[in-house]
């Protein structure tokens, strides 16, 4: 079983029930893994495809003739995986304190972004679904010598670049950093930098080669320093559309 740090009633200022399942699932060996009711527990489930992200984040494989079952509870962020469909008992977690007048202000701004459309880089259903692998899964593409993230169909010379992939390193250390303030943030995400105090974002590069540019983790209070180095974790980026958009953020590893 899973429960969030602040306890059963919030999942984290980016956070959710899914964002919670996929943590616990890369705790536990892989196998086969059956849905049962899981999505009619989410806030958002008509657009976010829980199949492919849990693929996609995860070595875990969705079959709906699995005997292994994913639970969450209607009333709280709890979530667990048993090897029963009968809804579990839910136990009490320890939680860590925090601002409700905070988490009312987040909870609507999420609601509103779901609802609206963006006024920044548009993404469609389709575009999002279809690098879902690439983006929650650091798949890079081989070209000659170096890997590509995230992959494209060209590479700087104009030539089709090739299909095979390979996963990048799940660390990545610091080049940059920046912290956006509201009146500096992207529309995507301009309602929440002001509760928030600003987004922080990291230029990371991976030992393989490649670079790419991570939003920090909303419930990361540390402050990032260069060849620092931080992990991934899979986490709410913004609502567009009536749909909720899940990427990877970075959290600080801290020695």
């Amino acid at each position: 079983m899973a429960c969030s740090q602040y306890g059963p009633n919030w999942a984290g200022p980016d956070g959710d029930r899914l964002t919670l399942l996929i943590a616990l699932l890369k705790e536990i060996p892989a196998e086969s893994i059956n849905l049962n009711r899981f999505e009619e527990y989410l806030e958002y489930p008509p657009s976010v495809g829980v199949q492919a992200i849990i693929e996609a984040s995860t070595s875990w494989i969705v079959d709906g003739d699995a005997g292994i079952y994913l639970h969450a509870d209607k009333e709280t962020c709890y979530v667990a995986i048993t090897p029963s469909p009968e809804v579990p008992d839910w136990p009490t977690f320890a939680s860590k304190e925090y601002d409700e007048t905070i988490q009312q202000k987040l909870d609507v701004q999420w609601k509103i972004e779901v609802e609206g459309v963006s006024q920044g880089a548009y993404v469609s259903q389709a575009q999002h679904t279809i690098s879902t692998p690439s983006r929650l899964g650091l798949e890079a593409q081989i070209d000659g010598e170096r890997l590509v993230w995230p992959p494209r169909q060209l590479n700087s010379s104009g030539e089709r670049i090739n299909s095979e992939r390979k996963q990048l390193s799940e660390t990545a250390s610091i080049l940059t950093w920046t912290r956006l303030s509201a009146a500096g943030a992207p529309s995507e995400f301009s309602n929440r930098a002001p509760i928030l105090d600003g987004v922080a974002t990291v230029l990371v590069e991976f030992a393989e080669g490649p670079k790419g540019v991570f939003m920090l983790a909303d419930d990361e209070s540390g402050k990032p320093e260069i060849d620092e180095k931080v992990h991934f974790v899979v986490r709410r980026l913004y609502g567009q559309d009536g749909m909720m958009h899940y990427g990877l953020k970075a959290v600080l590893l801290k020695s």
